[in-house]
Formats: C-alpha cells, sequence, structure tokens
C-alpha cells in the first residue's frame, strides 16, 4: 500500500507542476512543486524512501527538461541525504525551518545544476529572473506542500 501512495503523490505531483507551470507562471517563472513535494519527501519519509523518491523526482524534471539528462535526479538524491542528516540536528517541521531550508536548498540546487552544466554540456540553462525569484516561491510552496502531504499521511496513516 505505501508504494500506491508514494505513486499517486508522484503523479499528482507531476501533474500539478505540469500545469502550475504551463497555466500559471508569472513573467516565465512559476514555483518548483517537484523541489516542494522532494523536500517533503526528504523531511517525513524514512531515509531509503526519501532518497528513492527525490531520485524518481528528479528523473521527472530530467524528462521535462532538454539537456543534462540525470542531473537533477542526482542533486535530488544528493539532497535527500544532506536532509536526512542535517533533520538530525534541526527540527525540520516547523514552517520556518521549512522556508529556509527551501530556500537554501534551491538556490544549492541551481548552483550545482548550473555548474554540472557548464562542465559537462557547456551550455548556460540558468535565467537570472528564475535565480532571484524561485526561491522565494519554493518557500512559499514547501511548507504548504508538507501540510497537505501531512494531513494524507496522518489520515492515511502512510508515508
Amino acid at each position: 500500500m505505501p508504494f500506491i501512495w508514494d505513486a499517486v503523490v508522484y503523479l499528482l505531483a507531476g501533474i500539478l507542476h505540469w500545469w502550475w507551470t504551463a497555466n500559471l507562471s508569472f513573467f516565465g517563472v512559476a514555483p518548483n512543486l517537484i523541489f516542494a513535494a522532494a523536500l517533503t519527501y526528504a523531511i517525513m519519509a524514512r531515509p531509503l524512501r526519501a532518497i528513492t523518491m527525490c531520485f524518481f523526482f528528479g528523473v521527472y524534471l530530467d524528462l521535462l527538461g532538454s539537456s543534462l539528462f540525470g542531473a537533477y535526479a542526482l542533486i535530488y538524491t544528493v539532497m535527500a541525504y544532506g536532509v536526512h542528516l542535517v533533520k538530525r540536528n534541526i527540527d525540520l517541521v516547523a514552517p520556518f525551518a521549512q522556508i529556509v531550508a527551501a530556500m537554501i536548498l534551491t538556490v544549492a540546487t541551481m548552483a550545482c545544476y548550473q555548474t554540472l552544466s557548464l562542465a559537462l554540456a557547456k551550455i548556460n540553462p540558468l535565467q537570472l529572473k528564475a535565480f532571484l525569484v524561485e526561491p522565494f516561491l519554493n518557500a512559499l510552496a514547501a511548507p504548504v506542500m508538507f501540510s497537505v502531504l501531512a494531513q494524507f499521511r496522518k489520515r492515511l496513516d502512510l508515508l
């Protein structure tokens, strides 16, 4: 049953992310709902499930992109492992901690993707407006995604 829940969350997050970026982007920038779902899994789930789901969320973003396949999968997997190490010492269940973590990890994710793109493919995929605005949008989306998935977890006794 938990694997079905993971598949449902994966599909819903993917569909919601695709729809939001296609229809509700503001000047070409939208919150990365896949990032918010990956961060939520990294905070709430056990290490193996969190790393696995973050890997598949990264694969989804790699499939949406047109260059450097596997970079997001690698970055999100490392992010999940890093969050697992940090959540031993910091309570990431509080909304303020999630906002700060989302801002820091969004910038780190973008910087890692930019570095990998420049080093391996010699392309520059990052836009300045995305780098300046997306961390704030992700910081707003992360606590919302966490609360939605926490409600499902409580009601269905999953994750």
